[in-house]
This record gives structure tokens, sequence and C-alpha cells, in this order.
């Protein structure tokens, strides 16, 4: 049983690193970069409560520490 995706994660990182290229650019002031960053920390909250509210699935725990330390590597290649 399959269940219908509404969604495209690729157009949802677009946007958000869209977002980021915004409210990091010089030539913006905090007139317009404060919004961007209040839609941000909106999209977290909805994000946090969401993933509290979802169940706990196999093997879960291990595939988070595996992106974590992917986390890690890129940080340290800094990438």
């Amino acid at each position: 049983m399959g269940h219908r995706r509404d969604w495209d994660l690729n157009s949802i990182q677009h946007g958000i690193w869209a977002m980021r290229a915004e409210m990091n650019s010089a030539y913006n002031d905090g007139f317009v970069t404060w919004p961007i960053k209040q839609d941000l920390y909106r999209l977290k909250w909805l994000i946090d409560e969401s993933l509290e509210q979802a169940s706990t699935y196999a093997g879960e725990t291990e595939w988070l520490k595996e992106q974590e330390g992917e986390k890690i590597m890129r940080i340290l290649k800094n990438e």
C-alpha cells in the first residue's frame, strides 16, 4: 500500500537554500533579512513538532548516527 507524495524534497531544499542566500546577501539589510529568518524559525518549529509526533522506526537510530557522521565529515572537510 503506497501513499500519495504531494511534495518534492528537492524543491523544499532549494527554497530553503534560496532563503539562506537572500538572508546572507550583503545587498540586503535587516528589514529584508529578519522576516526571512522568522520564516526559517517557523519552518524549524513545524518540523520539530512533526518529528516529536512521529513514530520511531526500525533502523532509525542507526540511520541518524550515520547522518550525524556524514555531517561531522563535511564539517571536518570544511564543505
